[in-house]
């Protein structure tokens, strides 16, 4: 009878060579001409999604059995742990998260599969290259998964010294962090769809591409939004950082997928209705999973980084090219992870200049009358395009400039160089907006007003400190972008149907997200308010608090009550408890607020926060205690936060909007 583990390490390796059979039969269909491979190379796509989804349950039984016979359920699980997260423990590790993401775009292919036959205005040609594409991506993210050993058996010496289980990390044990995963790898998997649609393009010449790949695309960039808000409101609420974004590499970089992808939605329809950006667009719909590719490289690698709080890889060397040596050597997850990144990065490339090539053009190539058509009065798509991609190229320099540095150097390097990236974006999508409404001339001169406008507001705001000089200079951007995109979504609202509302609506939803979202994160990373009298603590900047002491900040007053510190005996954690009272202006707004510090002895570790919520700023409070005698307590207002969460929310609304939409829209309406 065939044990767990060999089911489990078998049906990878089923799975393996049913995909590499389904790449196989349709790569020779494309040759042959072949419909009997053609029609096993379809079966073949669907017995993958099968066999890797069998291989999934497999794995969730064994996590929600607590089946601790296996190592990585050991690892990542605990007998005493509820349902949620058992179940989620599937994905705390790199060989589950892998599984996931590898299940997941065996659904992209089963759906591509299924939808085949309803395409009539696509050939067999394109959906062929479509499938081999996707097919061959999950045959060689099979390949790593064999070497990664998934369904190893636990040593004896690890349960017999912890037979419940190695349990999971405690910051890891928030709803938060169940759904974060599966949300950001469903956005990752549905990004193979425009490489492969962008792939088979540029191998047939059909523009009619975008069908297929603008729908997953779509998806892609609404699933990828969720993930980095998600991960947004743990970091804020659950790790203690006083903020969410932009200090740590592995959250600077899983922003560059949906910077990609926001550039590739900007192009799609453009591509479809006029054939511009011939090369462009699918070249991003190639670059979106490369980039996707880059930040599980940039996870996984966690050792290559001088400071992550992501530590799946470790590494030695003193320079970043001998700790990624050392990566590459050592761990086979991440040369496989490494390879197939550079491995579609040269196709695209390839691709790409083939393509270029093929291109037929008139007698004198006159290119600047070209760019100028390109950049006509009626299209600033191109600028916007530009953007996203000079927004990507500053992140991945901003990344590789820090490989050296500390953690507090990284957070002050990104924190500063995001706001200015973030204001210039704002600058820039204010006057793609103008160029909409009052075309490229005025726009331009409208644009010169407002650049000056932003330097005089940021020169007083220098010189009188009442206000941030960034957020000073970011406010007639914001102001012109966010009435802009108001003043279209009134007029879509007119429309004389549900559809054409949602069509016409979505995209100025979108843009007010984005405008909210930048401009929330310049004013609350740059205008938060800190007690006069902090000090140094560890490398830990707070205040020295005994109980019955207080800290003031701006009209709030925060009073320790008790401190006190207990141990569990069964689960071997010890909790450092503090109760404190908020007040404001003299007036109590919350008593008997208890904050519990739990620490491992293996190193796990939570810290409490205690965010004190009111329209338009936040009070954010979590400590450090000394014992019993007292506590370093870290408070801050941190202002226009909950803008920032709805300008997220705004982002999924518009686009889900536009979504939806989609199947009843013709390309010739959304340019309306």
């Amino acid at each position: 009878m065939v044990n767990h583990l060999s089911a489990g390490d078998l049906l990878i390796l089923i799975g393996a060579f049913v995909s590499v059979g389904a790449t196989a039969a349709r790569g020779l269909s494309l040759r042959y001409q072949g419909k009997r491979l053609e029609y096993l190379s379809r079966s073949l796509s669907l017995a993958t999604f099968m066999v890797i989804t069998v291989a999934l349950l497999l794995l969730a039984y064994l996590f929600l059995s607590s089946d601790m016979s296996y190592l990585y359920v050991w690892s990542h699980s605990s007998t005493d742990l509820g349902s949620l997260y058992k179940l989620s423990g599937v994905w705390a590790g790199a060989q589950g998260s892998l599984l996931l993401w590898v299940w997941l775009m065996t659904v992209v292919l089963a759906i591509e599969v299924v939808l085949e036959r309803r395409r009539t205005y696509l050939s067999q040609r394109f959906h062929g290259i479509l499938q081999f594409s996707i097919s061959s991506i999950v045959f060689l993210f099979l390949l790593i998964m064999i070497g990664m050993r998934m369904f190893e058996r636990t040593p004896a010496f690890l349960l017999l010294g912890s037979p419940e289980g190695s349990g999971m990390n405690l910051v890891l044990q928030t709803p938060e962090m169940a759904l974060h995963p599966p949300i950001v790898f469903a956005g990752y998997a549905l990004c193979v769809a425009p490489l492969a649609a962008a792939a088979a393009y540029f191998l047939t010449g059909e523009k009619t591409w975008v069908k297929v790949s603008l729908p997953w695309a779509r998806l892609a960039w609404i699933f990828l939004t969720l993930g980095i808000g998600i991960g947004a409101i743990w970091a804020y609420y659950v790790l203690g950082w006083g903020g969410y974004w932009a200090w740590d590499p592995v959250e600077t970089s899983s922003l560059l997928p949906w910077i990609v992808a926001s550039a590739l939605l900007h192009t799609q329809l453009r591509h479809a209705r006029k054939g511009e950006y011939a090369i462009l667009s699918p070249v991003l719909g190639m670059l979106a999973f490369v980039a996707v590719m880059f930040a599980t490289f940039a996870t996984r690698a966690g050792g290559l980084w001088a400071s992550s709080i992501h530590t799946f890889g470790s590494s030695t060397g003193a320079t970043p090219g001998e700790r990624l040596g050392y990566l590459l050597q050592h761990d086979s997850a991440v040369l496989g992870i490494f390879s197939v990144m550079l491995l579609l990065l040269v196709v695209a490339i390839y691709l790409a200049i083939e393509k270029y090539r093929a291109t037929p053009r008139p007698g004198e190539e006159p290119e600047p009358a070209k760019f100028a058509e390109y950049v006509s009065d009626k299209n600033n798509m191109l600028l916007t395009t530009i953007l996203f991609l000079a927004t990507a190229s500053i992140i991945l320099l901003l990344l590789f400039k820090n490989l050296n540095s500390t953690m507090q150097a990284n957070y002050d390097e990104f924190s500063q160089k995001t706001s200015l990236l973030f204001v210039a974006t704002m600058t820039t999508m204010s006057l793609c907006l103008l160029w909409k409404f009052v075309g490229k001339a005025r726009a331009l001169y409208m644009g010169i007003g407002i650049v000056a406008l932003s330097f005089v507001l940021a020169a007083y705001g220098a010189v009188t400190e009442d206000i941030n000089w960034l957020v000073a200079f970011s406010l007639p951007s914001y102001l012109v972008a966010a009435g802009a995109s108001a003043f279209k979504l009134g007029k879509s609202v007119r429309a004389r149907s549900l559809r054409g509302a949602f069509l016409r609506a979505g995209p100025q939803i979108v843009h007010l997200g984005v405008a909210l979202v930048l401009m929330s994160y310049v004013v609350s990373s740059n205008m938060q308010t800190v007690p006069a009298d902090m000090t140094l603590v560890d490398g830990v900047a707070g205040n020295v608090v005994e109980p019955g002491g207080s800290v003031s900040v701006g009209d709030f007053t925060v009073r320790l009550l008790s401190l006190d510190q207990r141990t569990t005996p069964d689960q071997g954690f010890v909790v450092d408890r503090a109760t404190i009272e908020i007040l404001r202006s003299g007036d109590r707004e919350a008593a008997g607020i208890t904050l519990d510090n739990w620490y491992g002895s293996g190193g796990d570790s939570e810290i409490a926060v205690y965010v004190f919520k009111t329209l338009s700023m936040d009070l954010y409070v979590n400590f450090q205690s000394n014992g019993t005698s007292s506590a370093l307590m870290q408070v801050k207002i941190v202002p226009l936060m909950n803008g920032l969460w709805a300008g997220f929310g705004l982002l999924v609304v518009g686009l889900s909007m536009r979504t939806v939409a989609w199947r009843y829209e013709s390309l010739e309406e959304s340019e309306k």
